[in-house]
């Protein structure tokens, strides 16, 4: 019974992700970076590819261990911008129940 309880557990905190993902634009997509996808895979990826995180505007929150994630107050709606060659992208950043960033969508 407590496996049962335990897996029902853990299949609930995956469902967040997907129901609450938005689509990613084309310059995250081409990166392999996809919805549901840890949040520092993502920003290694964007590393790699030259794109460089700007501090946060307008949010009064850094997510705890990630200060280039801006969130409002008490850690929703949190999101990170990259800029690479005059462009930029955002990341629309999410936290699963043990606290872990991941990626919600893009603009």
């Amino acid at each position: 019974m407590k496996a049962f309880i335990l897996a029902a557990s853990l299949s609930m905190s995956v469902v967040p992700c997907a129901a609450f993902a938005q689509p990613l634009p084309a310059e995250l997509a081409a990166l392999g970076i996809t919805p549901g996808m840890p949040y520092t895979k993502a920003k290694r990826l964007l590393d790699a590819a030259g794109w460089q995180a700007s501090p946060p505007r307008d949010a009064p929150e850094a997510l705890e261990g990630f200060p280039e994630v801006g969130c409002q107050k008490g850690g929703n709606n949190c999101s990170s911008t990259f800029a690479k060659d005059g462009q930029q992208v955002a990341l629309q950043v999410g936290t699963t129940l043990a606290g872990q960033p991941f990626v919600q969508g893009g603009r």
